[in-house]
Formats: C-alpha cells, structure tokens, sequence
C-alpha cells in the first residue's frame, strides 16, 4: 500500500490521540498523566518501552545493534492554566504515528522513538542521555523536529550547520556599603560598578568579536534599593547570553567573568557571579540534513523544502545532536485559519493536516536511511 494512502487510513487515530494528549497537558516533568497516554498506546503495538528521567518514555521497534531515533518533547507551558502552546501535543502524536506506520508496514530495523520531559526549563534530553537513552541499541542518527508558525502547512525549513541557539543566564550581585543618599561619600554605591558593567560588556562584545558571528547579551533586570533617600547595599543585574558558536560562548563567559571583577574593584565594592550554563547551540549535521533535504525535495516538491533563517530561541535537542548526528527541521502548520500565532502565545494553533504531514516526511527518510 502507498504510505500515504495508509498514513490517512490511521489518521482519525492519530488526531484523536492529539487531542487526548492535549486534553492532558502537564508541566515540566510531572507528565505522568502524558507518560501513560503514550506508554498504553505503545502497548498496544506491542512495542518494547522504557521509562527513563522520571516522566520520559523510551520505546524500540525490532531489535538490532544500531538504530536511528526520532524524538518528541512532552511537557506544557503555564499558558491558559496549563496548554501546549508549543506543538508539544502535535510532536507526541507525530512520533507515535511514525511508530504506528512503521509497525503496519512490518519495517523489519530498530528504530527508537524518545519522549522527552521538561524540554520548556531544565531540560529532560541531559538526563536521558546520562541514563543511556542513546544505548542499547546504540543510536547512530537522529531526527528532531519543531511545528512552526507562519511556514505554510505541506511545507518545512530545514538546513545544516547552527539553527538554535546556546542559551545560559547570569545574576551579577554588587555588593557596597548602604547608607543616606545626603552622605554619598560615606558610602559604597554599587548601582556604578552595575551601570558601568553593562555598559563595558556591550560595548567589549561588539568590538571584540567577528560581527558574523552572531550573538545576544541582554540585560534583563537591575534591581537596587526601593527609595530615593537610601543607597542600597546591593546592585543584582539578571541576563542571558546567547551563540551559535560554542568557542564565543566560552569567551563571553569568560569576559564577563573578568569584567564584572574589573567594575567591582574600580567603585570598591565586591562581586559575585552566578553563571548557569543551559543548553548548547542546536547544530544539524551536514552530511545527514543534505541526505534529507535530498529524499524529502524528492518526496514532497523542491518548492516545499525551504532554507531556514536561525533563531536565538534554545531548543535542549541541542544535546542529543552533540552526541549523535542530527537533523531537526521546522514543519509548516499555517492555513487559511490556524498557525499564525507565535510559539508560547494564548492563541497558538496548528492546522492538523501537519499531523499527517510530519508522519509521512519522517517515515519515508527512516525508510531510506542505511543503519
């Protein structure tokens, strides 16, 4: 039977299980409700699983050494109580309408397919990957994926190299001598070293690094004293910083680092740096994106397969791709009607015609691929 002709036979199926999984959204790791709905469906295919990083599902079709692995990622956002205005919903019912398809056709190579917790904070791809999600069988490729607003449903973005970027925060503490606002000299403001901090990484980050290589720092938040009489004894500056290249990562890291230890001492104050290093930049390799860009232009139409412009959003698939090689891609869910509001919106919505869309790429290059 042509794929597609079964795809749309189980699709009813597969729509109903969206819904279900969206009736059911759940916070960054307490998706046991979520976890349940994907382990029964699992189940009834007859499909080996495994529970891994509390609230993450793991599950292989056939057995084999090797294997290629598809993930999704599980959790909501407190969005509307709590909702999946990121396409979580349609990433979990895709994968399991890949596992669905790939059964029915008697594919006789392992695959393994990932559910992923708390994707939306600390991230559940580390901890998989720590309690060997990537073993037994041993991954050799991976495919990931995202619903994308505003790219027009039947088509996707896709290209190798960084599309995602790294993501780590910081809190910066100043800390002077407080005193009455009148007596200035008898005090140590550390609203200046702060000030003058911000200024200097600003201005060091853009003179100092090959503007080709792109890259954020803002500066969220500067919170000193609550009264125009006092000096306060404390200057906390909140941030991010953001790349695509991890060697620049390190530098800006270090920068800071140096920087704020410069401020400090120039205004006599002291410092601390709370610097918490989130997720890497998500970068696609070369040789297996070009190989999909190639089976999916020859399954779906050149016109549909569109270069993608990178995004300083993070994205923790980031770590699988540093493990094992990648693809991740954008898959288009704007109509006429839905899939013109941004990710994390109240208004999100996708045109659920992306369901069979993605079941269809993603197990046609799983066909093609040599493991």
């Amino acid at each position: 039977m042509d794929i597609r002709e079964l795809i749309e036979e189980n699709i009813d199926i597969i729509k109903t299980l969206r819904k279900k999984l969206s009736n059911n959204a759940e916070l960054s790791f307490k998706e046991y409700k979520t976890q349940g709905i994907i382990l029964d469906f699992l189940k009834d295919l007859d499909v080996d699983t495994k529970v891994m990083a509390s609230t993450g599902v793991t599950a292989t079709l056939n057995s084999g050494e090797t294997c290629i692995a598809v993930r999704a990622d599980m959790d909501a956002l407190p969005v509307n109580c709590v909702s999946h205005v990121c396409g979580h919903d349609y990433h979990m019912a895709i994968v399991l309408g890949t596992a669905l398809i790939l059964k029915k056709l008697g594919f006789h190579k392992a695959v393994k397919f990932i559910f992923q917790p708390a994707e939306e904070t600390e991230g559940g791809a580390a901890p998989m990957i720590k309690e060997g999600v990537l073993e037994n069988p041993k991954v050799e490729y991976m495919i990931g994926f995202h619903v994308w607003p505003n790219v027009k449903v039947g088509t996707i973005e896709v290209a190798s190299g960084p599309s995602m970027a790294s993501v780590d925060s910081f809190k910066v503490n100043f800390m002077g001598k407080g005193g009455h606002a009148a007596t200035p000299h008898l005090c140590i403001n550390p609203i200046y070293p702060a000030m003058e901090f911000i200024q200097s990484m600003n201005i060091k980050s853009r003179i100092e690094n090959n503007p080709l290589d792109s890259h954020v720092i803002t500066f969220s938040s500067i919170q000193c004293g609550n009264a125009p009489n006092i000096i306060a004894e404390e200057c906390k500056v909140l941030g991010t910083i953001r790349t695509f290249n991890n060697e620049l990562r390190d530098k800006l890291h270090e920068d800071m680092v140096k920087n704020s230890n410069l401020c400090a001492e120039k205004y006599g104050c002291k410092v601390e740096l709370k610097y918490d290093v989130q997720y890497p930049p998500l970068v696609s390799d070369e040789l297996l994106t070009n190989k999909f860009i190639r089976v999916t232009k020859a399954l779906i139409g050149e016109e549909r397969v569109l270069p993608l412009e990178k995004t300083f959003a993070a994205e923790d698939f980031a770590f699988f791709a540093e493990k094992v090689p990648s693809v991740h891609f954008r898959l288009g869910i704007e109509d006429k009607h839905k899939g013109i509001h941004p990710l994390h919106s109240p208004y999100f919505d996708a045109s659920e015609e992306t369901i069979l869309n993605g079941i269809y790429i993603i197990t046609n290059f799983i066909l093609s691929m040599e493991y």
